[in-house]
């Protein structure tokens, strides 16, 4: 029997036939040793967002729409932020669920603010010992949470020097209290602002309404002027979370990010490609015409044409295709039998809705021509597209007029010419 070790070599060697050390197309986060690297085309916005920063705005939002690369923007910017003038602590991301609820989400930004400051090292002996001890009352907190405890109803303790101070409650004004004595540490022993992104602000992933909710809460922790928050989500995102009233004199204008365009897209696979392969030397796995089909299909979703490209080249590797560069006409076949396996894994009446809409276009469920050609009601249809829409690659909401239409995502798309 040949070893583990055997396969992997068999493997590393079919990618260095191409020229590569590793898949090109793999869409993982980009580590900040090649963020800059390969990058592309998002200067404007990038010197938006520092203007922003200049200028102190306290809160505000990158809106775009699903996959066109918000966070990999996000995690550009702040890297650059901190080798221009490392003025900020930057948190990890910070995401609403949509059961989330007010605790909960106070202990999730506490959490992220204390975890990004574990490696600061020139804090004052108090400070840290302040941080130690908010940090076990949180910890605390998120245990009894976790063992099906109501919060607010449980004490916790407090160390001070060998004494231990019992509160009856770790309320959400404790939490904001903390949070308010973590910024004034930041700006005092380290001359820093805190920086909390708040990602996936997107219906699909949340309830918008309580995140605008949850972000209003904040409000009095942005005045501090120690923190900034920055929403992460869908287009008019910034009207929805503004329209609380309470951050509304705070918020500062909106950087938008388009969809990339089709040289856009091209260059960032050129730039992977060169990146990836070994000394430069390397075969192309696919002709132009078959990037300009799934940037046709993608609708812009960056994250779906690189993980579909990846999908295709894993085929092409683990078949032992023979290594040269293919068009459209060889790939669109594996393109086809990859998406036409997500589409038949779902219920015959989910993949009914999908190619009724394919073929009749953007509809709403309350629409009598969508309804007559599903056969059902507007409450049977709404359910089955709630559920679809969680995956934004099958299903995609967008509000037109008042109301939510929905249209297919790339995976039905990518099927125009299947029988579905």
């Amino acid at each position: 029997m040949k070893s583990n070790g055997h396969h992997v070599a068999k493997a590393d060697d079919i990618l260095n036939q191409w020229g590569f050390i590793s898949n090109p197309y793999y869409d993982h986060e980009l580590l900040p040793d090649i963020l800059f690297e390969l990058f592309v085309n998002r200067e404007a916005s990038i010197g938006e967002f520092y203007k922003s920063m200049k200028l102190n705005t306290s809160i505000f939002c990158i809106e775009g729409d699903y996959g066109v690369g918000k966070s990999s923007f996000f995690r550009r910017c702040a890297l650059g932020q901190e080798q221009l003038d490392n003025s900020s602590i930057i948190t990890n991301k910070i995401t609403i669920t949509k059961d989330a609820a007010e605790t909960s989400f106070f202990l999730t930004v506490l959490s992220a603010v204390i975890n990004s400051l574990k490696v600061v090292s020139n804090l004052s002996p108090g400070s840290k010992d302040k941080l130690t001890e908010i940090e076990n009352v949180v910890t605390i907190q998120r245990q009894q949470s976790t063992a099906g405890s109501i919060y607010g109803f449980i004490g916790h303790t407090r160390t001070s020097g060998k004494s231990e101070q019992h509160s009856p409650k770790y309320t959400n004004l404790n939490m904001l209290s903390d949070l308010s004595e973590i910024g004034e540490i930041c700006r005092s022993e380290l001359d820093k602002k805190i920086i909390l992104p708040i990602d996936d602000l997107e219906s699909e992933k949340c309830d918008l309404d309580q995140a605008i909710y949850l972000v209003g809460l904040l409000r009095d922790l942005i005045f501090t002027d120690n923190y900034v928050v920055i929403c992460i989500g869908e287009p008019g995102l910034r009207e929805k979370l503004s329209s609380s009233g309470r951050t509304r004199s705070i918020f500062g204008e909106s950087i938008i990010l388009n969809e990339l365009d089709f040289d856009d897209f091209k260059h960032a696979i050129e730039k992977r490609l060169k990146y990836f392969s070994n000394n430069s030397n390397y075969i192309p796995p696919f002709e132009e015409d078959v990037y300009k089909k799934v940037h046709e299909y993608s609708y812009g979703d960056i994250r779906w044409a690189f993980n579909t490209l990846n999908r295709i080249f894993e085929v092409l590797i683990r078949k032992n295709y023979i290594v040269r560069t293919y068009g459209i006409s060889h790939i669109l076949p594996l393109l086809h039998e990859i998406e036409y396996k997500a589409f038949t894994s779902l219920e015959s009446n989910e993949q009914k809705l999908l190619s009724v809409l394919f073929k009749l276009g953007p509809l709403s469920p309350s629409d009598d021509e969508l309804q007559n050609a599903m056969g059902s009601d507007r409450a049977t249809i709404q359910k089955m597209v709630q559920k679809l829409s969680e995956d934004s690659n099958l299903l995609r909401k967008k509000k037109v007029s008042r109301k939510f239409i929905y249209e297919v995502g790339p995976i039905v798309k990518s099927l125009e010419n299947s029988k579905i």
